[in-house]
């Protein structure tokens, strides 16, 4: 395991690979697969010998660091890859090293090309006329362990369907109505230091769960029922998350990504904590003092937010507070950053995405702690808020065509 850099994890071991494709790929690889597919890079004749690679590292996506850090090229944490991942201390089979842990998949991908492109593999350029010439150059540095290379090239036919079958396009039913949009997802908090104007965490709940874990779990819900009632109506619905693991993304950064994929909707997810006493479900919007060009869109989204999350919690705590839509000036700071509609892509001549953060409850209450978190039923109930989110999200989505 490792290379003369000691550079990566193998897992597992050779005698462990499978050449045959799994019938029970996992969800998550799956999803890597579809968007290595769909993603453009600058030697696209090299995406097979790659996700051979990424296979045989992460044992078919089933590697605790796979799974656990989106890291499916077993990658060890070089200074190089500042900004692309974070370092973690991970317990491999050869003992504690600090491996790379990515946001989230695409991060995963943009920072292999990274890791490839440092000085160790310098010249691999020159090697990209075929997958076999590009592994045959880096293989032995990727990895001393013996025959490495040929147990990557043995499974390049299998990641070669993989790609082609992720590449065909998907054809709704004919009977389904026609839908389209792009939706981020933004979890709230995340990692262990102040990024960007994000702090790591802000709310706790009475029973010590840290707001941070409950807004990504709950992101999470809402991305798998969201792309549920995609497939279930043949809809064309692309989710994407800010962050995907415990790490923390910038406020302008995670508006930002709206821009980028160009989002019909961009939702960021919070819980509230104050007194122990005071609860509800509130929302908020940028203000029109604060710059916001598509005032009267983003409180109609808001709204749906609001009551779709105030329904899901009546269902089993018909007391709950509606503490209703709100201008971003009512928050602690005046303006929340994340709702920036220069950063969301936004302008008075385009407006194309529509934008609200709603702080779900407040969970330093007992007894929506107790909701949410440690009765029998807590589960469930985060299944309800995050189903009647995606149901609102459709919806505005449909009322925007």
């Amino acid at each position: 395991m490792g290379s003369g850099e000691n550079d990566t994890l193998l897992q597992p071991e050779p005698e462990d690979i499978t050449l045959a494709i799994p019938t029970n790929l996992s969800a998550l690889f799956k999803d890597l697969v579809l968007l290595y597919a769909r993603t453009e890079i600058q030697y696209p004749q090299l995406k097979a010998v790659t996700l051979a690679q990424w296979i045989l590292e992460s044992g078919w996506g089933e590697s605790n660091l796979a799974k656990n850090h989106y890291n499916f090229g077993g990658l060890k944490w070089r200074t190089e890859m500042t900004g692309f991942a974070t370092r973690i201390l991970y317990q491999a089979n050869d003992g504690p090293d600090y491996y790379c842990q990515f946001a989230g998949l695409e991060r995963f991908i943009r920072g292999y090309w990274r890791f490839i492109d440092r000085s160790p593999y310098t010249g691999w350029e020159e090697r990209t006329d075929s997958g076999e010439e590009f592994i045959r150059f880096v293989g032995p540095v990727y990895s001393p362990s013996p025959g490495y290379v040929d147990r990557v090239l043995a499974l390049v036919d299998e990641a070669q369907i993989l790609l082609d079958n992720a590449a065909e396009p998907v054809i709704a039913p004919i009977e389904s109505p026609s839908l389209r949009g792009t939706v981020v997802l933004d979890p709230g908090h995340g990692g262990t230091r102040k990024i960007g104007g994000s702090s790591p965490n802000n709310a706790i709940s009475a029973s010590g769960i840290k707001e941070k874990t409950m807004t990504l779990e709950i992101a999470l819900l809402i991305r798998d029922a969201l792309q549920q009632i995609a497939a279930q109506n043949g809809y064309d619905l692309r989710v994407v998350l800010t962050r995907t693991a415990d790490v923390n993304v910038g406020i302008a950064e995670r508006a930002n990504l709206a821009s980028v994929e160009r989002a019909d909707l961009f939702l960021s997810i919070h819980f509230n904590g104050f007194n122990k006493q005071t609860s509800g479900v509130e929302t908020y919007i940028r203000a029109r003092t604060n710059g916001n060009v598509n005032f009267e869109e983003d409180e109609a989204f808001a709204w749906r937010i609001q009551g779709a999350v105030l329904g899901a919690l009546r269902t089993y705590l018909p007391g709950t507070r509606d503490r209703g839509v709100k201008e971003d000036t009512a928050s602690g700071g005046g303006v929340l950053g994340v709702l920036d509609d220069r950063a969301l892509g936004n302008s008075s001549q385009e407006y194309p995405c529509r934008a609200c953060l709603v702080e779900i409850e407040f969970i330093d209450v007992p007894r929506v702690d107790r909701l949410l978190n440690t009765d029998a039923q807590a589960r469930q109930v985060r299944g309800a808020i995050a189903e009647a989110i995606a149901a609102a999200m459709v919806e505005d989505l449909q009322a925007a065509r």
